[in-house]
């Protein structure tokens, strides 16, 4: 492997630690001699398996933050080539959701959880707008800010993500092999289904059951293949009644994870009435702040200097039947650039 530049941005950029690799490449922990602030440094070798994934995800992440960064997605510093490396710096974040659920003893309280999917929510219901679909939902796709965003919730990861409309709604195959993460990933989609808004929000319902129970039904499945694995595990979720997976908590659950399954390939989330159910359920549980989570309860928080959360929801999704303001005009050229597929082609 190339060593890496010592230098980025002209200096700008210090690297200190590494934090963790993947087929990607390397992140490390960096310092901006400009403003002090740490940041997350990704390297990518050029002549590797994932070459173009970085500039891939820091065109889009860049194509996000417009007409201005939203609360929940990364924002970008940096982006060049150097050498034989792609290098995207950007802001550090904090602990994923896995990462918590393991310090918080396996599960999540219902509050917890309530106020995860309201943030998840918001998230998937911004990124739609953008016509795009996440595709990788899973727990280490979600981390935390840090500092004065300790109490933000960020969607990570973007190297599975698709458009599902360009002009139009793509149209539907049952071709596909499974994308994302089997544990998560929505029944159609194992099934070999495009994927559309409905699969990123029935992963969602999937994972916040995780969160509550600590295992799902089919966790743990054994397979003399991973064809023969992906088949017990679709089997498993499919014929699971939602009834038990979700016997002892609030209905809205349940309630949450028929309608993700009930909605058509194409039909627009109503993310609204989803945010009303979660919230009538953070109600009935006495949570009053977004940064009441349960590991930051009783820790030393300046809960006073916190950045409140935006809004972050009624984003105009691309069938609304108004301009396409959000939407990305997403020409032959801007795929070309971004290598985000439209799924109509895959």
């Amino acid at each position: 492997m190339p060593s890496r530049p010592k230098s980025i941005a002209d200096g700008r950029f210090d690297i200190e630690v590494k934090l963790g690799e993947g087929s990607f490449g390397e992140v490390f922990r960096g310092s901006d001699r400009r403003t002090g602030a740490a940041v997350a440094i990704k390297f990518e070798e050029n002549q590797g398996a994932a070459m173009g994934s970085l500039k891939n995800e820091a065109y889009l992440l860049d194509m996000l933050r417009r007409p201005f960064q939203r609360h929940g997605f990364v924002e970008v510093l940096h982006f060049s080539r150097q050498g034989n490396w792609s290098v995207m710096v950007m802001e550090l974040l904090g602990k994923s959701l896995e990462d918590c659920i393991e310090d918080c003893g396996g599960t999540f309280s219902v509050a917890t959880t309530t106020l995860i999917a309201e943030q998840a929510i918001h998230r998937l219901e911004y990124l739609h707008s953008k016509c795009i679909v996440h595709r990788d939902i899973k727990p280490e796709n979600f981390m935390w800010g840090i500092g004065r965003k300790i109490a933000h919730l960020y969607v990570i990861d973007l190297g599975l993500s698709v458009r599902y409309w360009d002009r139009r709604h793509v149209s539907m195959s049952s071709t596909n092999s499974l994308t994302g993460t089997a544990r998560y990933a929505s029944i159609r989609a194992h099934k070999g289904y495009t994927q559309s808004r409905r699969d990123d929000l029935e992963a969602v319902g999937h994972m916040l059951m995780y969160f509550l129970r600590g295992i799902l039904p089919w966790s743990g499945l054994k397979g003399k293949t991973m064809e023969e694995k992906f088949k017990k595990i679709a089997e498993t979720k499919a014929n699971y009644p939602l009834s038990d997976l979700c016997k002892g908590f609030p209905d809205e659950f349940k309630t949450y994870l028929q309608y993700a399954r009930g909605l058509g390939f194409k039909e627009r989330p109503d993310y609204a009435m989803l945010l009303k159910m979660f919230g009538d359920v953070r109600k009935r549980e006495g949570v009053v702040e977004d940064w009441e989570l349960q590991w930051l309860v009783g820790q030393d928080v300046d809960v006073n200097n916190l950045i409140p959360m935006d809004a972050g929801c009624g984003h105009q999704q691309p069938d609304d039947g108004k301009k396409e303001k959000n939407c990305f005009r997403w020409s032959r050229r801007a795929t070309q650039r971004t290598g985000v597929k439209n799924q109509d082609t895959e």
